[in-house]
């Protein structure tokens, strides 16, 4: 029987030192920021929602914009999963107790930047905790937020606010368990620099998540309806107080979408 033993590769060319380095790098310490790696996050669940609620009989509809919102919400749990230190000296400015919130533009004191319009509809993920472990006060918290991550709900749909007019029973409900507050106080232009709880220039509705993924809140609603603004009073206008889609959000920090006000009764229940 004859046989034949091929010839040996040749050798494989040898990356120069310098990019070899590199890729070592990329595979090593190199990689995204925590800001990078929200920003990411973000975009990537509102890209997800826009696909699943922007179908060719739901354009831009109320099912829509209650799905895009459901991926913030999805976004600001998987950020708080990871419990990242944005800061730019994690090091020097250590971060505990770590936590996320879904932010909902209220009300600003800077018009000459913020658009009347995105009241109600504007949203953020930011990202906080406290300098010390045994710190846990909401006053005692730093936050943290990340430019060109915002989310804005379509135009002519907004948050129904837990005090909007003429839509009793078909409103959000925020209940957070560290108190009262519904609203929180943080400057309208997100910074990658700590900002203290209570300070800012803009006032933003908000929804919180812990580190284990729970929500820092009992059952919750977010809820969205088809409106209109009103510059005279300076807030939208419901037309249709029965036409309404949003989600409830559950102490295990899950989401569970409705449609209707009776899917919604049955999710709270």
């Amino acid at each position: 029987m004859n046989t034949h033993t091929p010839p040996p590769c040749p050798p494989c060319p040898r990356l120069p030192k310098r990019a070899r380095n590199a890729a070592a790098g990329a595979a090593g310490s190199a990689g995204f920021t925590l800001l990078e790696l929200m920003a990411v996050l973000a975009i990537v669940g509102i890209i997800m929602g826009a696909i699943v609620g922007l179908r060719s009989d739901n354009p831009e509809g109320l099912n829509g914009a209650a799905r895009i919102s459901e991926s913030v919400f999805r976004t600001a749990r998987g950020v708080a999963l990871l419990s990242p230190n944005p800061d730019e000296n994690p090091e020097t400015n250590p971060l505990y107790n770590i936590r996320a919130r879904v932010l909902i533009l209220r009300d600003s004191e800077r018009q000459s930047v913020v658009l009347q319009e995105d009241k109600c509809r504007r949203m953020r993920v930011i990202v906080g905790g406290t300098r010390k472990p045994e710190e846990t006060k909401p006053e005692q918290y730093v936050w943290y937020g990340t430019k060109g991550a915002d989310t804005v709900l379509p135009k002519g749909i907004f948050m129904v606010a837990p005090d909007a007019e003429g839509m009793e029973g078909r409103v959000s409900k925020i209940t957070n368990k560290d108190g009262t507050e519904v609203t929180m106080k943080l400057n309208f232009e997100p910074d990658k620099r700590a900002q203290t709880h209570g300070s800012g220039d803009t006032e933003w509705y908000f929804y919180e998540f812990n580190s284990d993924g729970t929500a820092n809140m009992n059952m919750s609603v977010f809820m969205v309806a088809d409106g209109r603004w009103d510059p005279e009073k300076k807030q939208p206008v419901f037309a249709n107080r029965n036409s309404v889609a949003g989600f409830c959000i559950t102490p295990s920090g899950s989401t569970v979408g409705y449609t209707d006000v009776a899917e919604m009764n049955k999710s709270l229940e």
